[in-house]
């Protein structure tokens, strides 16, 4: 199964215990929250995804980089 990177935005602050089950977050941004995943296959963002809504989190967006926006967010 292919692995992409996402970025997932999140109304409001995700639980800390939440994301140490996600080694593949390697960024979180604080505007509203923004997690940056990478390697991130099907099966683990539908995971993310359920422990997100679990976790009673208003999941904004969900969206694939592509491999230009994730070079640009690794050298900005």
């Amino acid at each position: 199964m292919a692995k992409s990177n996402y970025v997932i935005r999140i109304a409001g602050i995700v639980p800390l215990d939440l994301l140490q089950n996600f080694p593949q977050i390697d960024a979180v941004e604080c505007a509203g929250t923004i997690l940056r995943a990478t390697q991130l296959d099907e099966a683990a963002l539908g995971g993310l995804i359920n422990a997100l809504r679990g976790a009673a989190t208003d999941l904004v967006e969900v969206r694939r980089e592509t491999s230009a926006a994730a070079m640009l967010s690794v050298s900005s």
